[in-house]
Order: structure tokens, then C-alpha cells, then sequence
């Protein structure tokens, strides 16, 4: 595989999702992605939803928050972004996410007014499961309208699951669709203080105990936000099916991070299954911090033989002492080197055939496989960030081979 097939893709999509489990590197992978695109001279956004300020740390830059920020210019035109290109960053903020379409699908003030002061909805914006997916679903259609920027690379909250974020829109939705919220918008319930003290009266038990369990005033405050949301529940089915059309049609590419190792390699290959099995093709598959040999080769086989281990020692031992004097513990240090050395080498070739098998799934459905290695700094500037794009887009002047043929 070529660096071109993703270049094309960064070139000609509006939308890259990176799907991953937690601790591969997605948020620096999607902010390279970014930066690629705007020494392309694309107008890029990178949004994420970690609160951890790495991205804002990767960029250099201070607090981000739910609007766009944008990078300063002669950073950006030192890493060799033209006068065309651009980089925004934005930190998905949950709660505020929501209250805007609270704010746009409300049927009138008074029924916004009583959702965003509702308690059950302040803890279902931050807390419900799925919320964080759903409202980066949002964020993203959102800003996708707009004409301001040419790619938005989109970093997904770490997830087991690939499809929980398309998914999250549809688990929202059939909770509005419950049969418990149905019962609790019962027409008796809905008739007034009348009938929802006769409600409370049958269910008094149930809701003692949610309330104890809960710490609010559980039934009044769930009545109050399902009776005004539901004058709201078509806009955000309406909106829920047009981010999902979008999201799997054909201006939006999804690539999945992975690590190099076995275990994250297998996990990798699940998210493929199950976005095959949802029918939202991969483009592509990235494998973050592959531990690669120095001289860009194959790493050496161990030395088995004895008599040849020995020589081998005693070679480097010499060298050792002609350069550091006849003090320095020479033997010592030359059968850990050569001993750390076979170590390394048995990791390098791990990260090989796990990466390998990443990469022949990929090619089968059609993508293409990236590696990017094991870097000796972490990335916390600007620089950092473009070595990984460097890297990531075969433009490293090092000998590591990047891609996997």
C-alpha cells in the first residue's frame, strides 16, 4: 500500500471518523490527520472528546472549548501549511452540545426554559449512556453544514465497540421509546396534579426507592422533562436519521487506530466485523507506535550457538573497552546489550506479524494499511505532531519502512 491511497482520502472526504480503543493514540493520530490536510491546503477541524487538553497540549495552544480555535498562522506556516490551508481545533462539550439542540427543537421558550432547568435532564446531557457519541454525532453534522471548513477529523471516545457511535442516536431514541416512558407519560399522568397524584399513589414504592437511589425529587422532575420533550422527540429522530445517513454515505471515511500489539490487533479486527456487520465500510487502518527495527530491516535472529554468542560478547566487550578505558565492566555490559538487543528483536517481529494480519483484513474489504512507529519523544508541540504526520504520510526521512507491502 501507498501513502496516496491516504491522501486521496484526506483530499476528498468532508469527514474522518478514527475509531479506536482507548490508548492507541487516536486524539494525536486525528490531530496529524488534520495537520496533513492543511499543509495539503485544506481549511481543517480536528474535534475530540478527550478531557484530558492532549490534543491542546499537542497543538500548543491553551483551553479549547465547544467553538472552533483556530491555530496561529505562523505556527502553522513554519510546518509548512500554504496561505489556503487552515487548522481549527474544538473539545466537544458535552452539556453545551445538547442545550443547543434543546435550544433549536424546543416547540416554544416556556418548554426549553423547563428542560434545561430540569435535574433529570442536567444528568441525562452529562451522564446517559451513548450521550458523548451522540452529541460528537451532532457536533460533527453541525459543523459539516457549514462551509467554513474543507475535512473534519473527528477523534471518537474510546470505545470497545466501532458501531457505538453510529449507534448512540438509536439508543437514545429507543429509550425516548421505552415502555417506561411510556408509562410514565401515561394519559392519567399527563392530565394533571390530579392525575399524577394518582399515579404517584400506585407507584409509590418503586418511586421511594428511585428517588432514595436517585437523590432527586425523581418523579416530578421525570414528568416535567419527558411532558416538554416530547413535543421535541421528532426533531431529534429527524435529526438523529439525517446524521446517520451522512455519517455512512459517501463524504465520510472511518478509519480504525490500533495498536501494535496481539491483543489490540485482535481488538482492531473485531471493530472491523462490526462495522461490516453495520455496513459502514473501513477505508483504512493505522497502526500507532510499531516497534520497527533501527536500520529499517529485518530484525536479526537471536544467536543460539553458544561458541558463536560468546564471540560475539567478547567482540563487543573489546570495542566497549577501547572506547570507554579499562575500568568500564565491558563483558557485563556487552552481554546486555546483546541480550536487550535479542529482546527488542523478538518484539520488533510481534509488532510485525500483528500488524501483518491488520493489514491483510484491511486490504480484503478494500482499504489500506499504515504504519506509524514507535517515536522517541512523546508528542506535546507542534513539532511532535508533525513528525507523526511525517510519518504517517511517508514523508519521514528516515530509512523505517512506513508502509506495510
Amino acid at each position: 500500500m501507498s501513502a496516496s491511497d491516504l491522501d486521496a482520502l484526506i483530499a476528498s472526504r468532508r469527514i474522518v471518523v478514527v475509531v479506536g480503543c482507548g490508548g492507541v493514540g487516536k486524539t494525536t493520530l486525528s490531530a496529524a490527520l488534520a495537520l496533513h490536510a492543511a499543509r495539503s491546503g485544506r481549511r481543517a477541524l480536528v474535534l475530540t472528546i478527550d478531557p484530558a487538553r492532549r490534543l491542546a497540549d499537542a497543538l500548543g495552544i491553551g483551553a479549547i472549548g465547544n467553538q472552533p480555535v483556530s491555530l496561529p498562522r505562523d505556527g502553522l506556516r513554519a510546518l509548512g501549511v500554504p496561505d489556503a490551508g487552515s487548522l481549527d481545533a474544538l473539545m466537544l462539550d458535552m452539556k453545551r452540545t445538547f442545550d443547543d439542540l434543546v435550544e433549536r427543537f424546543a416547540d416554544s421558550d416556556e418548554a426549553r426554559d423547563r428542560i434545561l432547568s430540569n435535574a433529570i435532564y442536567q444528568h441525562v446531557s452529562d451522564a446517559l449512556a451513548g450521550s458523548a457519541e451522540y452529541a460528537a454525532m451532532e457536533k460533527v453534522y453541525e459543523l459539516s453544514e457549514r462551509s467554513e471548513y474543507q475535512l473534519i477529523v473527528l477523534d471518537t471516545p474510546p470505545s470497545q465497540h466501532a458501531v457505538d457511535f453510529l449507534e448512540a442516536p438509536t439508543r437514545l431514541l429507543e429509550f425516548l421509546d421505552s415502555r417506561l416512558v411510556q408509562i410514565l407519560l401515561h394519559p392519567a399522568f399527563a392530565a394533571g396534579r390530579l392525575g399524577f397524584r394518582v399515579f404517584h399513589r400506585g407507584a409509590h414504592r418503586v418511586l421511594q426507592v428511585l428517588e432514595r437511589v436517585s437523590g432527586l425529587a425523581f418523579l416530578e422532575d421525570v414528568s416535567d422533562f419527558l411532558l416538554a420533550f416530547e413535543g421535541m422527540s421528532h426533531g431529534f429522530r429527524e435529526r438523529a436519521r439525517r446524521v446517520r445517513s451522512f455519517l455512512s454515505g459517501p463524504e465520510a471515511a472511518f478509519l480504525i487506530a490500533a495498536g501494535p500489539a496481539r491483543d489490540a490487533a485482535e481488538l482492531a479486527m473485531r471493530f472491523f466485523d462490526r462495522l461490516a456487520q453495520s455496513r459502514v465500510p473501513v477505508a483504512g487502518v493505522i497502526a500507532n507506535r510499531v516497534r520497527v527495527w533501527p536500520s529499517g530491516g529485518a530484525p536479526p535472529d537471536p544467536i543460539e550457538d553458544a561458541a558463536q554468542r560468546e564471540r560475539a560478547e567478547s567482540t563487543l566487550a573489546r570495542a566497549l573497552a577501547d572506547a570507554e578505558g579499562s575500568e568500564f565492566p565491558a563483558l557485563e555490559a556487552a552481554r546486555a546489550a546483546i541480550a536487550a538487543s535479542d529482546q527488542y528483536a523478538l518484539l520488533v517481529r510481534e509488532d510485525a506479524r500483528a500488524t501483518q494480519r491488520l493489514f491483510d483484513r484491511a486490504r480484503d474489504a478494500g482499504g489500506f494499511g499504515r504504519t506509524v512507529p514507535e517515536l522517541p519523544l512523546d508528542v506535546h508541540d507542534l513539532e511532535g505532531l508533525a513528525r507523526v504526520a511525517d510519518a504517517l504520510f511517508g514523508e519521514s526521512t528516515g530509512e523505517t519502512p512506513l508502509v506495510a507491502d
